[in-house]
């Protein structure tokens, strides 16, 4: 009997579908998967903070000031109890004992780490002009604390570098894939948290002046560096023209007035040249 061998209808080691096609349902179902994990966390780092007391974040904090060369500023803590003066009650700030710091160091920033404490660095003093200006620094700052952004951030950055360990194993392309992926994620919601500490801060600022002059001069002078909106896709902070854009729509939704502000006193300028 002759063997006659049967022909097989295309081949089974080649797919039907285009690779274009496979590619694209391949990278649709990392960004899916990847987006479900940045749910996750985003769920767990929220509810992790919410029972986190104030004691466990300020011994964080702790640790934290420690990696800046700072001391503590007594121009700059009274402006920042002119602020607080301003909370209700039952404010959640109330429950943290705040510290305010100067650092010398030419960076234009303000940095408000875990437990309370607020870092000041000189080259921001050397730029703003006015009390109005510095305050509304100061009560962004305060926003972040309302919002517990700082511990927020530090619950999502963990659980994106063990998220994708466990996921995709270390030192791996679709490992390095992932948390770029999850990068993108954390910088919209950073972004998010910015601007919600920007409507806080203006909030403050109205309240401790009677009107919102200042609010916006400090953003104004960074977007005249700024260029393009397109690098600040990926950034931590939104555009500065975006802020300042959001901050005049709340300043007409909320019919707040617009007042001259007062020139930035004698002794915070003095404390950069000391």
């Amino acid at each position: 009997m002759k063997f006659t061998p049967i022909q097989l209808e295309g081949n089974i080691n080649v797919s039907k579908s285009h690779p274009l096609i496979e590619l694209l349902w391949l990278v649709g179902g990392l960004i899916l998967l990847v987006g479900l994990t940045f749910i996750i966390l985003g769920v767990s780092a929220d509810w992790a903070v919410s029972k986190t007391p104030v004691k466990i974040e300020t011994w964080i904090g702790k640790q934290a000031l420690n990696q800046f060369p700072a001391k503590e500023n007594p121009a700059l803590k009274q402006r920042l109890q002119a602020l607080l003066d301003q909370l209700p009650q039952n404010s959640p700030l109330r429950q943290y004992q705040f510290k305010i710091f100067l650092s010398e160091t030419e960076d234009v920033n303000a940095i408000a780490l875990p437990g309370g404490n607020i870092v000041v660095f000189s080259g921001l003093l050397q730029q703003v002009k006015s009390e109005n200006e510095l305050a509304m620094v100061l009560a962004h700052e305060l926003g972040h604390f309302a919002h517990r952004d700082h511990m927020r951030s530090l619950g999502r950055g963990l659980g994106l570098a063990v998220a994708t360990n466990l996921l995709f194993g270390e030192d791996n392309a679709a490992s390095e894939l992932a948390s770029k992926a999850l990068l993108s994620f954390q910088v919209k919601y950073s972004q998010a948290q910015e601007s919600a500490a920007d409507q806080f801060g203006l909030d403050l600022l109205t309240k401790r002046y009677g009107h919102a002059g200042g609010s916006t001069d400090f953003f104004s002078r960074l977007a005249k560096d700024a260029g393009s909106k397109l690098p600040y896709i990926l950034a931590s902070h939104p555009h500065p023209q975006a802020r300042i854009d959001a901050l005049k729509q709340r300043i007409k939704a909320e019919n707040y007035q617009l007042k001259k502000v007062i020139p930035l006193a004698n002794e915070l300028r003095q404390a950069v040249i000391d």
